[in-house]
């Protein structure tokens, strides 16, 4: 009697078991990104934290949890760009512990730790094959963001919107909505240039239109320079592969891309918006006047520069830490200077006019270093893959596009110190260097032994997304800022945060406000605010 066979076992995918946990991590990092672009408080002390605040809470919260599923490790970056990254990572601790304010060092220095981590994320995403997910979801956040600013312009309402600095859209200032839009219109037209399928090549064709449109509806100088240098350099690094016979791409889209985006400005500058602009030819004059630095905010932002260069001087090796330029302006500024407003509270922009002045003032030489060597690292990357074949010359071209906007934004206004376009950056950067590689250069199904890193960064990771919370958590605690029961729960969740502790000092008797007095004038003791708060109620500050 013959027995039956015994079955087999199917055998174990294991390449399938460890690839989800980094698809999952691509998808958490794609949609939190979107919800970073679209999340804001309807009302808060500040109108600027009430829209960041959240989104840099976002982004740590679905930075830390990638971390955790993908279980990233640095090996998938190059030697050059580790050195970078490692040497920036130390020189933002150190500069932190020399900080005045260690609440603005600790806020910002965080998100410096996050922006690394997501970038090593994204490229072991990316060599696990999810690249193309991170890339579809970056290009829908730059949609969505674009989207805002758009629907404020032509009649829509939100209390997330921006209230000021219209059409901001859920960025709270329209330069910010429109870097966004920048560094997000590579990323469309590299869709729109290499998709397999007609349909997703013709939303990202319409979605790189809506992006023109909110870039020219937001009239930021920085965002017409930067996209357009941008796709300068994509162009003539494709147009350069395409005579070398390099190239090959699907015919006509180049051209259809082309007339979307002529459509596209030929519609802002044609239909009505409720944008009240006081000129008569705004877009003119503002494309006139792109490179004006004698008068208006050109003229500001070069004496800004300028006593900022002065004060990075006087802290020349690490700076004076991480977020604390607001507070150290004064040092070297006149009351005269046109970045002050000693009419509100928080009488200066939390940024400088520039990522580059913010980096050389509050991370010193060393920090202009580290941002150099890792900038460098990434572009080389992008000008080897421009120079071979096929698919790898778009994504270099991409990447140099990518870098290049950031680049040129970031000499004229905050772009890489804000947390969506930090993890726009991140994400897009790590898959491109993937696409850009060509191949593989991490085993990502091999098992690999628990190091140091993975141990050490998510528990980072998740000490500054708890720390992120308690922030947005007081911000939402305080509401408007009229009620001081609401502002005293805040000031108890939040004891760093100036805006609620000085809104305390200002309205409470002396005998109760004393603590909150103190409180504000160790944040920022030479701004207008803590002075008077404590001259009303007779509190000596040291000096």
């Amino acid at each position: 009697m013959t027995l039956p066979p015994v079955p087999t076992p199917p055998a174990l995918d294991f390449a399938a078991a460890t690839r989800w946990p980094t698809q999952a991590a691509a998808h958490l990092l794609g949609a939190g990104l979107v919800l970073a672009v679209l999340v804001a408080l309807p009302a808060a002390p500040t109108d600027l934290d009430r829209h960041q605040l959240p989104k840099e809470t976002v982004v740590h919260l679905v930075t830390w949890l990638a971390v955790l599923l993908a279980r990233p490790t640095p090996r998938g970056l190059r030697p050059a760009a580790i050195w970078a990254l490692s040497l920036l990572i130390l020189v933002v601790i150190g500069s932190s512990l020399l900080a005045s304010n260690g609440w603005l060092a600790l806020r910002a220095g965080s998100l410096i730790l996050t922006g690394a981590a997501a970038l090593v994320t994204a490229r072991h995403i990316a060599a696990s094959g999810s690249g193309q997910v991170l890339i579809g979801w970056c290009g829908v956040a730059g949609v969505v963001g674009a989207g805002t600013g758009l629907a404020q312009a032509y009649g829509l309402d939100s209390p997330l919107f921006a209230t000021n600095r219209v059409p901001g859209g859920t960025f709270g200032n329209r330069n910010f909505m429109a870097h966004f839009s920048g560094l997000a219109l590579p990323v469309l037209v590299l869709v729109t240039l290499s998709a397999r399928r007609r349909l997703v090549a013709v939303v990202a064709m319409l979605g790189s239109g809506l992006l023109v449109a909110a870039i020219i509806l937001s009239r930021s100088r920085a965002a017409w320079i930067g996209s357009g240098a941008g796709i300068a350099a994509l162009v003539l690094v494709c147009v350069a592969a395409r005579r070398r016979h390099a190239l090959a791409l699907v015919r006509g889209r180049g051209t259809m891309l082309g007339v979307v985006i002529v459509a596209a400005v030929a519609a802002v500058i044609l239909l009505p918006n409720r944008l009240a602009w006081r000129s008569a030819s705004p877009y003119s004059d503002t494309l006139i006047g792109i490179a004006n630095h004698d008068e208006g905010s050109g003229h500001g932002r070069v004496l800004q520069y300028r006593n900022t260069v002065h004060l990075a001087l006087r802290h020349p090796l690490v700076g004076i830490g991480p977020g604390n330029w607001p507070v150290r302006y004064a040092d070297v500024a006149p009351p005269t200077d046109p970045s002050w407003a000693f009419g509100d509270v928080v009488p200066i922009n939390p940024w400088p006019s520039s990522d580059w002045m913010a980096l050389f003032s509050e991370l010193g030489g060393a920090g202009v270093l580290a941002a150099m060597l890792l900038g460098a690292a990434i572009a080389w990357r992008a000008i080897v893959a421009g120079r071979a074949s096929g698919d790898r010359v778009l994504a270099g071209a991409t990447l140099l596009a990518l870098l290049t906007v950031a680049f040129v934004e970031g000499n004229f206004d905050a772009v890489l110190l804000l947390p969506a376009p930090l993890l726009f950056v991140a994400l897009s950067v790590g898959a491109l260097l993937q696409r850009s590689d060509g191949a593989f250069t991490e085993d990502t199904e091999a098992p690999r032994r628990t190091s140091r890193w993975a141990v050490v960064l998510p528990v980072l990771l998740g000490m500054v997304t708890l720390r992120s919370g308690l922030q947005t958590t007081a911000y939402a605690v305080a509401g408007t800022g009229r009620s001081i029961g609401r502002l005293a729960w805040a000031a108890r969740i939040d004891p760093g945060s100036y805006p609620i502790r000085i809104a305390l000092a200002q309205r409470l008797n002396c005998t109760d406000a004393r603590p909150d007095i103190v409180a504000a004038a160790r944040m920022a003791p030479r701004w207008p605010a803590s002075i008077a708060a404590a001259r009303r109620c007779g509190v000596r500050l040291g000096r």
